[in-house]
């Protein structure tokens, strides 16, 4: 099994936290968002994974670093790692296509910034697999049609009339990809008018209407990771689903201090005088004195004073001092109520 992950966008909805990193690439808790994902999809499947497919962006964002965190990543699960670039932003279908050389095989899409809670397991005897998530609203969504036998029969992008309320989440699988590699290789010839793209969505049409048969899957739950606040909901999900997980490993407390689980912490943390919790995540070598946290997502290296947050995330390196109930910190900030 091979697993394609396109991720060359960058993210702008998260600024200004991924102006130093990708999304995908961002922590919840103790990993990054691609490596949940990657944990989703693998922990459910019969099969192993033997090559994990990353399609980037440009080198100056998508960079060296990123690289070699994206091959520890496939290390973990025994997989090998391919690198290709996405070079224009042309769409979905385009995207996949800039892996063409390694579009071979059964194969799973799962997009970078997709999270989800539920099994995903495939199905021997069909040809194509989409997963779904049911919701209340399918007109802000992609949603499959299902014929009397649940087979996926067509897939609609935001329909104005009711079709069906099961949303695409962005994960799908493939018998054998290269039959979708060639209907899109046809997409890329045909000339786009402005503002359109080749779409992944072309392929798998193609594929039903030569009698492929796709089926879809409902998951149990599905995150959305696109703003500072959906990225706050998605870690609380994820810190209640793992609060067994929660922890004080080695941790400086001095003084008074309150912990309210869920709370993760890395190493190297120092809390001096401070209630922190539920639902905090603080990363390795932070130093919280003074304050009152919730609900928010302290990433390394970061020093917070005298300050009641909550609903917040801090960027690494960043120093706070003072009194804000919700902030969005960059790397490298600094706040100081004296100056």
């Amino acid at each position: 099994m091979k697993i394609f992950i396109p991720m060359a966008g960058k993210g702008t909805r998260l600024r200004p936290f991924t102006l130093t990193k990708p999304k995908p690439l961002l922590d919840i808790i103790d990993k990054p968002i691609v490596e949940h994902l990657i944990d989703q999809i693998t922990s459910t499947l019969s099969t192993d994974v033997k090559e994990i497919v990353y399609i980037l962006g440009d080198e100056a964002y998508f960079n060296s670093t990123v690289v070699e965190s994206l091959i520890a990543i496939s290390k973990k699960y025994n997989a090998k790692t391919m690198i290709y670039r996405q070079l224009e932003q042309l769409g979905t279908g385009h995207a996949i296509m800039c892996a063409k050389e390694s579009l071979s095989g059964p194969s799973i899409i799962a997009y970078a910034d997709t999270m989800i809670h539920g099994k995903v397991e495939i199905n021997p005897r069909v040809d194509g697999m989409i997963w779904v998530k049911k919701v209340k609203n399918p007109s802000s969504y992609g949603v499959v049609k299902l014929d009397k036998d649940s087979n996926v029969t067509d897939l609609i992008e935001k329909p104005k009339d009711f079709i069906s309320d099961l949303a695409v989440v962005g994960i799908y699988y493939f018998k054998e990809i290269s039959i979708l590699r060639d209907e899109l290789k046809l997409h890329l010839k045909d000339q786009l008018d402005p503002g359109k793209e080749y779409l992944l969505n072309y392929g798998i049409e193609k594929m039903i209407e030569k009698n492929k048969i796709f089926k879809s899957q409902e998951i149990d739950k599905w995150m959305d990771c696109g703003t500072p606040q959906l990225f706050l909901k998605s870690a609380k999900i994820i810190m209640k689903s793992k609060k067994d997980l929660s922890n004080e490993k080695d941790f400086s407390k001095e003084g008074s201090v309150i912990i309210n689980h869920p709370v993760f912490l890395g190493e190297n943390v120092v809390i001096r005088d401070s209630t922190v919790g539920p639902y905090v995540s603080i990363g390795d070598n932070c130093i919280i004195s003074d304050s009152k946290i919730e609900s928010s997502i302290v990433y390394n290296d970061s020093k917070i004073s005298n300050a009641t947050i909550r609903n917040s995330i801090l960027g690494s390196n960043c120093k706070y001092d003072g009194y804000n109930k919700e902030i969005f910190l960059g790397d490298y900030s600094q706040i100081n109520n004296n100056e």
